[in-house]
C-alpha cells in the first residue's frame, strides 16, 4: 500500500504523517508475525504436552489462537478500509492493544508452562527469547508498541526464574534481564533509525523506493531471526546481523550520520559524512566534534551538548540547524544539522545528521539577487505609471468621463497594490539575508497610527467599512523606524479590511501599560482557523478559507511584520475566535519623550 498523494499534502502535519506511516509499517509486518506466532505456540504445546497439564495447554493455546484470529480480522479490516493519514491513529491503538494482549499471553507461558525439567526450562526460555527478538523486528516501526510486546513477554519469565532457588535457573534469570535490556535498547535504536528514514523520505521523494527496499530487508531479518529460535548463540548472531543491516542503511544514506559520546567524541562516521568533510571516516573516530565546526559555531554547539548531557530521556535537540563546517583542509562550508540525544546503558549519546547545503545557499543568494534586481527594475516604471495616473486624475488630459474615472481608480488601486508587493519582496529579501537597517528615532505612536489609519480609509470605503481609531493615551513615545513601523501597520490594517465582512467596523486601539505601548487591530471576519494558528507568521503561509471574499496574498506580510517588530525589541501576536473575528497586536517599549514634546 502506498500513501495517497492527497495524504502527503503539506496541509497534514508531519507528526500525523509520521504516525500514519509507522502504523502502516506495523500492519505490513503483521501476517508473518501472526503465522510465526501460532506456529511457535503449536511447537510449545507439542514439546510441553508431557510436562504440563493438557487443560492448561489447551487453554493457553486457545487464547493464542483467539488473539491471532482477532488480529487477522483487524488486519483484513485495515486493508479493506485503507484509512487516510488523518484517520490512522484508532487503527494504531487497536493494533497496540492486540500486541499487548498477545505479549501478556506469551508471558504467562513463562509461569504456567514452566516445567521442572531443566532441559524443558531452557527450551521455554529460548522460545520466549526468540519470540521477543522476533517482536523487536516486527514492531520496530513504533518503539512503544515493541515495548508493549517485549515487557509482558519477558518480565513474568524473569520473575519465575529469579524466584527459583536452583543456581542454573537463577543464572538464566539474570541473563534474561540482560536480554530484556538488549531488546529494549535495540527496539529504541531501530525506532530512531526508522524515524530518521521516514523524515528523509518526506523531505525527498526520491528516497521512497529506498525505504521500501529497507522494509523488505527488515522483513528478511524477521524471517531469519525466527529460523534461529532454539539456540542462544544463533539469536545473538541474528542481533549482530541486525546491527550490520542497520549499519548498511546508515552507510548508504545520502546525508552524513555522526554519533558522539557525552563529551562530544566521535564514535561513528558514515561514508556520506566522510564525503561531506572530505576525510576518511576511520581517521575521525575519537576526535572531538568541535573540529568539524568553524570557530564561531563551536561554543554554541558545545553548550547545547553540555546542557543535554545531564538528562536521560531521548529527545530531538534541533533539526534544520545551520552552521559552518570545516572540511579536512580547513575549507569552510555551510551545513545543516539535525541533533538528537539518546541514553544507552545509562550513558548519553548524541546523533547528528549532517547535510551539505552549499548548493542551496548559492541558489538562495542567486534568488535574493534576482528578487532585488527585479524589484528595483519594477520600481522605476511603477513610479512613472503612478505619476502619470495622478496627472490624469488631476485633469491634465482633460475632463474624464465617469467610466474613465472608474477605470483610472482601478488602475491606481492595482498599481499601488503592485508597488506594495514590490516593497514586500524587497523587505522579505532583506529580512532573509539579515541586511535590515533601522533608522531609529523617537516617534509618537499615537500620531503614527493615526496616519496609517487615514491612509487606509480609501481602501476601507471601497468595502463600505468603517475604520475606528480610539487611542487610550494622548502620547506614546517609542524609538522606532517610521517607515518600517508604517509598513507593519499597513499590513495589519489591510489584512483586517480584506477579511472583514461589508459594513463591519475595523477597530484600532492603542494602550500603554508596564512601559509597553500596545497597538491592536480588530476585525469581525472569519477569524484564524485552529489548524492554521501555529503557522500564522510563517513565510508564505496562507489559510484556506475557500471564499472568494477573502482573496489570497503572498503570505509574507505577517512574516515581515513580525521581523520588523522583533528588530525593534517588541513582540507581536494575535487573539482569535473562529467565526467571531481576530485581533492582531504588537507591543513596543516606550521611551522618554524628547524635551518640548
Amino acid at each position: 500500500m502506498t500513501v495517497p498523494t492527497s495524504d502527503r499534502s503539506s496541509v497534514v502535519p508531519e507528526a500525523v504523517r509520521l504516525e500514519a506511516e509507522q502504523i502502516r509499517l506495523l500492519f505490513a509486518s503483521m501476517p508473518l508475525g501472526l503465522i510465526a506466532g501460532i506456529l511457535n505456540a503449536a511447537i510449545m504445546v507439542y514439546v510441553q504436552h508431557e510436562f504440563v497439564a493438557n487443560t492448561v495447554l489447551a487453554t493457553w493455546f486457545g487464547l493464542i489462537a483467539l488473539l491471532t484470529a482477532a488480529r487477522f480480522a483487524l488486519l483484513f479490516a485495515y486493508r479493506r478500509a485503507n484509512p487516510p493519514v488523518v484517520a490512522a491513529r484508532p487503527w494504531g491503538v487497536a493494533h497496540a492493544i492486540g500486541v499487548a494482549l498477545t505479549g501478556a499471553v506469551w508471558g504467562s507461558a513463562g509461569v504456567l508452562l514452566f516445567p521442572d525439567d531443566i532441559a524443558q526450562q531452557m527450551f521455554t526460555v529460548f522460545l520466549l527469547a526468540g519470540m521477543t527478538a522476533g517482536g523487536v523486528v516486527a514492531f520496530y516501526a513504533h518503539m512503544w508498541v515493541a515495548y508493549l510486546f517485549i515487557v509482558p513477554t519477558l518480565v513474568p519469565l524473569i520473575v519465575r526464574l529469579l524466584g527459583d532457588p536452583h543456581h542454573i535457573t537463577m543464572a538464566m534469570g539474570v541473563m534474561a534481564i540482560l536480554f530484556l535490556g538488549l531488546m529494549l535498547a535495540t527496539a529504541r535504536r531501530m525506532h530512531l533509525v526508522t524515524l530518521t528514514s521516514l523524515r528523509l523520505r518526506f523531505e525527498n521523494g526520491d528516497l521512497v523506493d529506498n525505504l521500501a527496499s529497507e522494509k523488505r530487508e527488515f522483513q528478511t531479518l524477521n524471517e531469519e531471526l525466527r529460523r534461529e529460535i532454539g539456540e542462544r548463540i544463533r539469536i545473538e548472531q541474528g542481533l549482530r546481523d541486525s546491527e550490520g543491516r542497520i549499519r548498511s542503511i546508515v552507510d548508504n544514506v545520502l546525508d552524513g550520520i555522526i554519533t558522539m559520546d557525552e563529551h562530544g567524541r566521535l564514535q561513528s562516521f558514515n561514508p556520506a559524512a566522510g564525503k561531506i568533510f572530505q576525510c576518511l571516516p576511520d581517521d575521525m573516530i575519537g576526535r572531538h566534534f568541535r573540529e568539524l565546526l568553524a570557530a564561531d559555531d563551536r561554543e554554541a554547539y558545545e553548550s547545547l551538548l553540555r546542557e543535554q548531557t545531564a538528562g536521560h530521556d531521548a529527545r530531538m535537540l534541533g533539526f534544520g540547524l545551520e552552521a559552518t563546517g570545516l572540511r579536512q583542509g580547513g575549507q569552510p562550508f555551510p551545513m545543516e544539522l539535525g541533533v538528537s540525544s539518546v541514553a544507552l546503558a545509562g550513558r548519553r549519546m548524541f546523533i547528528a545528521i549532517v547535510r551539505d547545503i552549499t548548493e542551496r545557499k548559492q541558489v538562495e543568494r542567486m534568488k535574493s539577487r534576482f528578487a532585488a534586481a527585479v524589484s528595483h527594475e519594477l520600481r522605476t516604471p511603477l513610479t512613472s505609471i503612478m505619476g502619470s495616473l495622478g496627472l490624469l486624475s488631476e485633469g491634465v488630459a482633460g475632463e474624464l468621463s465617469e467610466r474613465g474615472r472608474s477605470l483610472l481608480g482601478i488602475a491606481r488601486t492595482n498599481v499601488e497594490r503592485l508597488a506594495r508587493l514590490v516593497a514586500d519582496i524587497l523587505d522579505f529579501d532583506e529580512i532573509q539575508s539579515g541586511r535590515v537597517l533601522l533608522h531609529l528615532k523617537a516617534l509618537d505612536l499615537v500620531t503614527l497610527v493615526d496616519q496609517a489609519v487615514e491612509s487606509q480609509r480609501v481602501a476601507a470605503s471601497g468595502r463600505t467599512l468603517d475604520l475606528v481609531y480610539a487611542p487610550a493615551v494622548r502620547v506614546a513615545t517609542v524609538r522606532a523606524d517610521r517607515e518600517r513601523l508604517l509598513h507593519v501597520l499597513d499590513h495589519l490594517l489591510s489584512n483586517a479590511i480584506k477579511f472583514s465582512p461589508p459594513k463591519a467596523p475595523v477597530s484600532v486601539s492603542l494602550a500603554a501599560r508596564d512601559g509597553q505601548a500596545r497597538v491592536t487591530v480588530r476585525d469581525l471576519g472569519p477569524g484564524v482557523p485552529e489548524e492554521f494558528r501555529s503557522r500564522v507568521f510563517d513565510s508564505f503561509a496562507q489559510a484556506d478559507y475557500a471564499d472568494a471574499n477573502h482573496p489570497g496574498g503572498t503570505g509574507i506580510g505577517l512574516t515581515i511584520a513580525r521581523a520588523i517588530v522583533e528588530l525593534h525589541g517588541g513582540r507581536i501576536g494575535f487573539d482569535s475566535t473562529p467565526g467571531a473575528g481576530a485581533s492582531f497586536w504588537f507591543e513596543l517599549p516606550q521611551v522618554q519623550a524628547a524635551p518640548g514634546r
